[in-house]
């Protein structure tokens, strides 16, 4: 009777773990981003390269004042970036809804943003702040490797309904046009 119950355990412990053997596993390898004209600046920072089982790929952008005014920041449900998610270009038009989403732990402090189990829901007003001279504002992002279909080059871009931030130190809005751009090789794994 032992030796039914071990096999039998043994068979449910390699079928339960059978799914996590057949993801495909991503790595990072490279991030920059597009260099602005004006007075901001915006880095990006890669804290966590394998998007892999165990743990997502994990990365930090950061957006400055690099000038001597205060510059109004208008995003929408985040501020300052916004809902993200990866395209493989940085111009993926409005059909975006099935891109893949990056995670920011920011969207739990955003009174903009409620997420639930099936989704997001959103509000639509703005968010407008300054970023006064000098001063910088950095959020985390996490991209699990699940929600990529391939390897490849991507960009950060907006997620919902095309508004991405922008900027303005007067009347004029000016897109903050920064796009990240990540390169996502696969992951090479062991063969069983």
């Amino acid at each position: 009777m032992k030796r039914r119950a071990f096999l039998a355990a043994s068979t449910l412990s390699i079928a339960g773990i059978s799914g996590c053997l057949g993801d495909t596993e991503y790595r990072v390898t490279e991030m920059t981003t597009k260099e602005l004209t004006g007075p901001l600046s915006v880095s990006v920072d890669l804290t966590a390269a394998n998007a892999v089982i165990e743990h997502p790929a994990e990365f930090t952008l950061t957006i400055e004042n690099t000038g001597n005014d205060p510059v109004r920041i208008r995003s929408y449900y985040v501020w300052p970036f916004g809902v993200l998610a990866l395209a493989q270009s940085p111009n993926p038009g409005e059909d975006n809804k099935w891109l893949p989403r990056l995670f920011s732990p920011s969207y739990k402090t955003s009174d903009r943003v409620e997420v639930k189990p099936n989704g997001m829901s959103l509000s639509s007003e703005p968010l407008i702040r300054a970023l006064e001279p000098g001063e910088t504002v950095t959020r985390q992002y996490k991209l699990h490797g699940e929600d990529l279909s391939s390897a490849g080059t991507y960009y950060t871009v907006p997620n919902f309904d095309g508004r991405g931030s922008s900027y303005t130190t007067g009347d004029d809005w000016t897109p903050l046009d920064y796009h990240a751009k990540l390169t996502i090789t696969e992951k090479k794994r062991l063969p069983l």
